[in-house]
């Protein structure tokens, strides 16, 4: 899951437990208001992390995530039709996955939640997964959310990821490239953040969760750091332009 990492020095020791400090943003205002975020947002917010944004107007990068998200939706549906009322975990290993559970990764500088391994290793880091139960039972965010459980989600992500890469011939996130520059040096290059951004559709569809799953960046970070979680939130909220502290229902459409 590229997106949700959060950088070590911020973090600060995985195996310790942080004291409690007041955020810039509550936890509540900030579910809150990520509930209410469109697909649109969110792809958004994904773009700000892709090497090639740049490359792209506002209307190209709302194309792309239109599709990132149809790719996504679609793979889900395709699975729901096999398996109509398994887990994710269930599904996973049906399809011959590995699914490991591990307490905290190791060595690196980030915080890592889950992630897959090609060709067919999926790790979920169990502490993020809990530290992610209890940041629910805060202020009744789970309310504010829904039906989002974290475990099944972060295992859903990377199921998407590894779908992608056994059908990496022809699904859209993997095929689709963009001309870098012109022969006769021609070099075509994939849009990474596509990849995400329909993982994060494939989970939603897949589990039916009220909001995007894009929200556990923020809920899970905050679980370990909340100034890092309350930047990370005002950055969604640029990438969205959602103007800071304004709620959600207030919003200009994207």
């Amino acid at each position: 899951m590229p997106l949700l990492k959060l950088n070590e020095k911020l973090a600060g020791d995985l195996g310790k437990k942080q004291e409690v400090k007041v955020p810039e943003h509550s936890i509540k205002e900030m579910a809150e208001v990520l509930a209410g975020l469109d697909d649109t947002g969110w792809g958004m917010y994904a773009f700000r992390h892709e090497i090639l944004e740049r490359k792209f107007t506002d209307e190209q990068k709302k194309a792309y995530i239109a599709a990132a998200n149809s790719c996504g939706r679609e793979e889900a549906r395709k699975l729901r039709l096999r398996y109509p009322f398994e887990t994710a975990e269930t599904i996973a290993r049906e399809l011959g996955f590995l699914l490991r559970m591990k307490s905290v990764p190791t060595g690196g500088g980030h915080v890592i939640f889950a992630e897959y391994e090609e060709p067919d290793k999926i790790t979920v880091y169990t502490d993020a997964a809990d530290r992610g139960k209890e940041v629910l039972k805060i202020d009744r965010i789970a309310e504010a959310i829904g039906n989002l459980s974290v475990m099944e989600t972060l295992i859903a992500h990377e199921l998407f990821h590894g779908i992608e890469y056994r059908n990496r011939d022809e699904i859209y996130t993997q095929t689709e490239r963009i001309e870098l520059w012109k022969k006769p040096f021609s070099n075509r290059s994939r849009i990474r953040c596509l990849s995400e951004i329909a993982a994060m559709a494939f989970a939603r569809e897949l589990l039916q969760t009220q909001v995007s799953p894009f929200i556990l960046d923020v809920l899970l970070v905050s679980s370990y750091n909340s100034e890092a979680a309350s930047a990370l939130y005002e950055e969604i909220c640029d990438a969205a332009g959602i103007p800071i502290g304004q709620n959600n229902m207030d919003k200009e459409d994207i």
